[in-house]
C-alpha cells in the first residue's frame, strides 16, 4: 500500500508558487459556498506518524481557509476529563457543525494503532476499536458528514531523519511530547513492523464513504497542495450533487401492530399498598444511597434511561431516584425537540455531549430512543433513518458500558384507560394542567402504533450490556419501587 509512496513526490518552488493563489481563492470560494449551504460538515483528518508534517500542513489549511470557521482539533495528551469519559467521547464533543470544517491533528486512529504496535493491546482488543472507528464514521457519513482522510507517510531513510530533528528539539509548530517522541523511535527500529499494522488499519478503515488517501508527505509544497486540492475537488464535487430524491415521510399506519407484543405480556394490576409502599421504598432508596456512595463506584458511572406513554409516571419515578442521590454527582437531562444547534450535528450528539464521568450519574427524561418512537411513528424521521437508529444506539451504549457506565433502561407502562383517567385528573387539578398538551391527546390516537413501535424497541436494543426493563407502572407505588429496586440490583450486580 505504501510502495508507491516511497517514490519522490515534488512540487519545485516555482511552480508552487504560481499553483498556489488560485488554490488559495478555490478553497476560500468552496468554504464560503459550503458556509452558505450549511448542508453538511467537512471533516478533515491528518493521521500517520509524520507528526511535525501534520502540524505544518494544518497550518498551511488554516492560513489558506478563514479560520472563524474551522474547528481544529489537537490534543498533545488526553485529559483527565476525557479518561474519564468513554474513548470516543472527546471526539464527539469536536465534530464540527453543519457548514463548518473540522480538521482534526489527534484522530481517533492514533490511540489504536499504537497500542497495538506498541504492545499495549491484543489483536482482538486492536479489532474491536477498528469496528468502533468504522460505526463511529458510518453514522456521520449517514448524517451527511464528508470525510477528507490524509495518511501521511515518509520512507524509512526520512523517518530517521525526522527522529533526528525531534532529537535536537528543533523548533517547529508542534510541540512535541516524550510519548511521541519514543513512537517514533520505535517506527524507525521497527519500521516494516509499523508498516504492516498501519497497512492493515488503512485497509480495514477505507470505506465508499470515508476512504483514505495514503500521502507521501517528505516534500512540505507537495503535501500542502495535495491536501488542498483534494479537499476543493471534494468540497465543489460534493456541494454541486444535487439534493437527493427522498421520498415523502409517511407516519405510521395507526394498525400497525401485527402478532404478539411484548407489552401485552406485562400484568399491569399489580399494585402496593401505601404502607407497603412506604417501607419498601425507602428500603430500596437506602440501598441505592449506598451502592453509590461506594469506592468501587467511582470508577464506574450510572446512566438512567427512562421512557413509557404519557401520564405514565416518569417524572415521580425520576423524583424518588434522584432523593436517593447525592446532588453533587447527579445531573437529570430532560429531552425535548431538538434546538437549532443539536439540529446542526448528527442524531447523537446531543446525547454524546451528557455522558455523564467516571463516578458520576445522569438521569435522561426521554432520550436517544425518541427516533425509533416519536419520530418513527409520527412520521418526522425516514424509515431508513429510524431503522439504522437501532444499529447506532446499541454502539453507542455499548461504548458506555465497555466504559464501565452501568446502562438502565426503564420502559414505564400503563394501559389506555389508565392514561385516558390521568389525563383527565390533569386537565382538572390546577398544579397539573402543564403536563397534559394537545399533542398528549393526538397521541392517544396512535396508540396501536406507538405499541408496535416500543415493541420492536425493546425487541432490537435490549442487550445483555444494556437491557431494557418495562416497569408495571399503572399504580404508581408499584412502579416507584418497582424502578427503585431495579435500579440497585443493576448497580449491586456490577459493583
Amino acid at each position: 500500500m505504501f510502495q508507491s509512496l516511497d517514490l519522490p513526490h515534488e512540487i519545485s518552488k516555482e511552480e508552487f508558487d504560481k499553483k498556489e493563489p488560485k488554490l488559495r481563492g478555490d478553497l476560500i470560494d468552496a468554504q464560503f459556498d459550503l458556509l452558505e449551504s450549511e448542508a453538511f460538515p467537512v471533516i478533515v483528518l491528518l493521521a500517520g506518524v509524520d507528526v511535525l508534517g501534520r502540524s505544518t500542513a494544518a497550518k498551511q489549511l488554516m492560513g489558506w481557509m478563514d479560520p472563524r470557521h474551522i474547528r481544529p482539533y489537537a490534543a498533545l495528551r488526553q485529559s483527565d476529563e476525557e479518561s474519564d469519559h468513554p474513548r470516543m467521547w472527546r471526539f464527539w464533543r469536536a465534530l464540527p457543525r453543519k457548514g463548518r470544517v473540522g480538521i482534526f491533528l489527534s484522530t481517533w486512529y492514533d490511540g489504536p494503532a499504537v497500542d497495538f504496535f506498541m504492545g499495549r493491546s491484543e489483536r482482538t482488543q486492536f479489532k474491536d476499536r477498528i469496528e468502533e472507528i468504522t460505526d463511529l464514521e458510518r453514522l456521520l457519513a449517514r448524517e451527511g458528514a464528508l470525510f477528507c482522510k490524509f495518511w501521511f507517510h515518509r520512507p524509512k531513510a526520512q523517518e530517521l531523519e525526522g527522529l533526528k530533528k525531534l532529537k535536537k528539539g528543533r523548533p517547529a509548530a508542534w510541540k512535541t511530547s516524550k510519548e511521541e517522541y519514543d513512537l517514533a523511535k520505535a517506527i524507525t527500529e521497527r519500521y516494516e513492523e509499523a508498516m504492516g499494522v498501519f497497512e492493515e488499519l488503512l485497509a480495514e478503515t477505507s470505506t465508499g464513504h470515508a476512504p483514505w488517501f495514503p500521502l507521501a508527505s517528505s516534500d512540505p509544497r507537495y503535501r500542502d497542495y495535495t491536501i488542498g486540492r483534494r479537499l476543493v475537488d471534494a468540497l465543489g464535487k460534493r456541494l454541486q450533487q444535487a439534493a437527493p430524491e427522498v421520498p415523502p415521510v409517511k407516519p405510521a399506519a395507526e394498525d400497525a401492530v401485527k402478532g404478539p407484543n411484548i407489552l401485552n405480556s406485562l400484568d399491569l394490576s399489580q399494585s402496593l399498598t401505601k404502607d407497603e409502599y412506604k417501607a419498601r421504598l425507602q428500603k430500596a432508596q437506602k440501598r441505592v444511597t449506598s451502592l453509590t456512595l461506594k469506592k468501587k463506584f467511582e470508577a464506574r458511572s450510572l446512566v438512567a434511561v427512562f421512557e413509557g406513554n404519557d401520564a405514565a409516571g416518569k417524572g415521580g419515578s425520576i423524583r424518588r431516584v434522584v432523593q436517593a442521590l447525592d446532588p453533587r454527582m447527579t445531573r437529570v437531562i430532560s429531552i425535548a425537540a431538538p434546538s437549532d444547534e443539536e439540529m446542526a450535528q448528527p442524531y447523537l450528539w446531543r446525547f454524546w455531549r451528557h455522558v455523564p464521568a467516571r463516578g458520576n450519574i445522569t438521569i435522561f427524561d426521554r432520550s436517544w430512543y425518541g427516533r425509533v418512537l416519536v419520530e418513527r411513528v409520527e412520521g418526522f424521521a425516514a424509515e431508513m433513518d429510524w431503522m439504522r437508529a437501532y444499529e447506532e444506539i446499541r454502539s453507542f451504549e455499548s461504548q458506555m458500558a465497555e466504559h464501565g457506565a452501568v446502562v438502565v433502561k426503564f420502559w414505564l407502562s400503563i394501559d389506555k384507560e389508565e392514561q385516558l383517567a390521568r389525563f383527565e385528573q390533569r386537565e382538572k387539578v390546577g398544579y397539573k394542567r402543564h403536563k397534559i398538551t394537545d399533542e398528549d391527546w393526538r397521541n392517544r390516537e396512535k396508540w396501536d402504533a406507538y405499541a408496535q413501535a416500543v415493541h420492536d424497541m425493546v425487541d432490537r436494543t435490549g442487550t445483555s450490556r444494556a437491557p431494557w426493563h418495562l416497569i408495571e407502572a399503572n399504580d404508581k407505588y408499584f412502579a416507584r419501587v418497582r424502578v427503585l429496586e431495579t435500579l440497585g440490583d443493576r448497580l449491586e450486580e456490577a459493583l
